[in-house]
């Protein structure tokens, strides 16, 4: 095949750009979670809902539908964890720094308590000031705090576009189609 520099430029800068909001993920966790062919087990940790200026509000009752959603779809074997993760949120206009920041928070706190679980999920829901979800994310930690999945969305992604979430209750509906399709077969 012969390609000019001017036809790969365009999908080198694509993939930088792609690949650039993702850096939080872990080489190696990365292709170990991909590698598997075993079911695997995931600690649920309840969602965190994002409120301005930063508020963490856990919500277990959205964890439990976690729970259920990934037991009845077969994409893992989940175990509900009551006890909230806290961190400190760091807002900013760039989400990809807020998933980095998020997600390496998570990740450590997952390395210090250490899983019963092959995994530990949390999914986070940001509310903009208007009171409407912003971006959904979620974050995949292996039990050595190897971030070893995690994706975001906002308003400008299909999954979040096909369900225009207005409260964190549609985020949630938001966060399993974005599971669904990361983890489904």
């Amino acid at each position: 095949m012969n390609t000019s520099p001017m036809q790969v430029f365009p999908l080198l800068l694509v993939g930088l750009l792609v690949s650039g909001c993702y850096t939080y993920i872990s080489p190696e966790a990365s292709e170990k979670f991909n590698a598997r062919t075993d079911p695997f087990s995931v600690s649920v940790y309840p969602v965190n809902v994002i409120r301005p200026p930063g508020s963490i509000q856990p919500n277990i009752r959205l964890a439990e539908n976690v729970v259920t959603f990934l037991d009845t779809e077969k994409l893992a074997n989940p175990v509900l964890v009551k006890e909230p993760v806290l961190y400190d949120f760091v807002f900013s206009r760039n989400q990809a720094k807020v998933v980095a920041h998020s997600a390496k928070a998570f990740a450590a706190q997952i390395s210090q308590t250490g899983l019963g679980t092959d995994y530990a999920l949390l999914v986070e829901i940001m509310v903009l000031p208007d009171g409407l979800p912003g971006g959904i994310h979620y974050y995949l930690s292996d039990s050595n705090g190897g971030l070893a999945d995690g994706s975001f969305t906002n308003d400008h992604w299909d999954d979040f576009k096909a369900v225009q979430p207005r409260t964190p209750e549609d985020g949630y509906e938001v966060a399993i189609r974005m599971l669904r399709r990361n983890w489904g077969n």
